[in-house]
């Protein structure tokens, strides 16, 4: 405790360079007499430490005394003040005293000099809210439990044994082990909701080297052959690797990548707008073709997002990748009367007894006149629809906004139809 306050003492006059005893016995929470015998002590250990009489006198330190200068170079204090500048920005708040002491202590000016923000721009209260609780979770071995939402906004309830906070892409992560899962996850912070420190302690385990963030439909990938507009080249230099980057002689930038194919990817390519081109796979250029049709008829004809239909562009497993036809209305266009899949090809129907195809039925659930789950329910077919989203990627959104858009649909197709 005494060389706590000695050492508080010493950061006090270093900062002030003068201050009487009154003040460090209210500041210290001590008496004037245990002050007197603290300067005592510090004057013992080799600190020219004194007192002055008079107006502006009071204790004070000899102003060529620098306590760091038998410790660290100038150049080591620089980089510790820049580490405790970084952590302090990405979210540290218990790191601004210690950087105040340390900047007082090394008799810097200006220890404002450098801000760093790693945080999304408006974002960075909560963001640093959620990295102190990480950090505290962290230091403490103590298990986390929190709402997180996952890159398709599927929302699940997690508890997680906190490990190493990384930070990878200009964006916080979290690798931890996850109770619920019984695995090792990373979490993005900014996708984790009302976390709370749980009881109890985490056990040690040691986090995998490397760690690759789960994505929907991981197992279905695509190799893309893209071209970028000279104009793209700073976002072409930050989301891909100089070896999958070559510049053509008119300045275009040509990428050859490969990705999971997945929701995240088509509105990945959608944010460089007309900045790039599709070249391969032919399928992904329909894709986007289709996606900026919907837009037109979102903008242009007065139509409304709930009135477009989520189309999904998966690849069946040793089907040729299915061809995308024209976006058109919601009216003109077919869907299977039984479980809503559109009806875009002819060998999407299914058929009737004399072999001919059916108008309303798709062949998965519709044979030879006759369904092929008879005892099927409206709800059984939601359900299977359910699993379908989940283990593609998503293609009709989050399970809940899916879910309410087909019990609100489903009702109205011919095999469900009460009315």
């Amino acid at each position: 405790m005494k060389n706590s306050r000695l050492f508080e003492m010493l950061y006090l006059l270093l900062e002030k360079r003068a201050i009487t005893a009154g003040e460090l016995a209210e500041r210290l929470e001590v008496s004037e007499r245990t002050i007197y015998r603290d300067i005592d002590a510090l004057s013992a250990a080799g600190i020219p430490v004194f007192t002055q009489k008079g107006q502006g006198g009071g204790i004070r330190l000899m102003d060529q005394f620098v306590l760091d200068k038998t410790l660290l170079s100038r150049a080591q204090q620089d980089e510790i003040l820049f580490a405790l500048q970084a952590v302090l920005a990405a979210g540290g708040a218990e790191e601004g005293e210690t950087l105040e002491q340390l900047t007082a202590l090394f008799r810097r000016e200006g220890g404002n000099w450098l801000e760093v923000d790693f945080t999304d721009w408006g974002s960075g209260a909560a963001e640093r809210e959620t990295f102190a609780l990480v950090k505290r979770a962290i230091l403490a071995r103590r298990p986390l439990s929190f709402t997180y939402y996952s890159s398709a906004g599927e929302q699940s309830s997690r508890t997680a044994e906190p490990a190493r906070l990384v930070f990878k892409s200009g964006s916080w992560y979290l690798s931890a082990y996850c109770r619920t899962r019984q695995d090792w996850r990373i979490f993005r912070l900014a996708r984790m909701e009302k976390l709370r420190l749980e009881e109890g302690s985490c056990p040690p385990r040691r986090p995998p080297e490397q760690l690759e963030a789960p994505s929907p439909g991981r197992d279905m990938e695509v190799d893309l052959r893209l071209r970028f507009q000279p104009s793209a080249a700073w976002r072409v230099r930050d989301y891909f690797h100089p070896n999958q980057v070559t510049r053509e002689a008119n300045g275009y930038l040509r990428v050859e990548c490969t990705f999971p194919e997945d929701q995240w990817l088509l509105s990945f390519l959608l944010s460089f707008g007309s900045q790039l081109e599709v070249l391969s796979p032919a399928y992904w250029r329909d894709v986007l073709s289709g996606e900026a049709k919907k837009l037109l008829m979102v903008y242009e004809t007065g139509q409304t997002v709930s009135g477009l239909r989520a189309y999904p562009y998966n690849r069946g497993q040793g089907e040729n990748p299915v061809q995308h036809k024209e976006v058109i209305s919601m009216e003109e266009r077919k869907f299977c009367q039984c479980c809503a899949m559109p009806l875009d090809r002819p060998e999407d129907a299914g058929t009737e007894a004399d072999g001919s195809p059916s108008g309303d039925y798709c062949h998965y659930c519709y044979q030879n006149g006759a369904f092929t789950a008879a005892d099927a329910t409206m709800d059984d077919i939601i359900a299977l629809n359910l699993k379908f989203n989940e283990e593609n990627g998503y293609p009709f959104g989050p399970r809940e906004e899916a879910e309410k858009m087909m019990r609100s649909w489903f009702p109205a197709l011919k095999r469900w139809r009460t009315t």
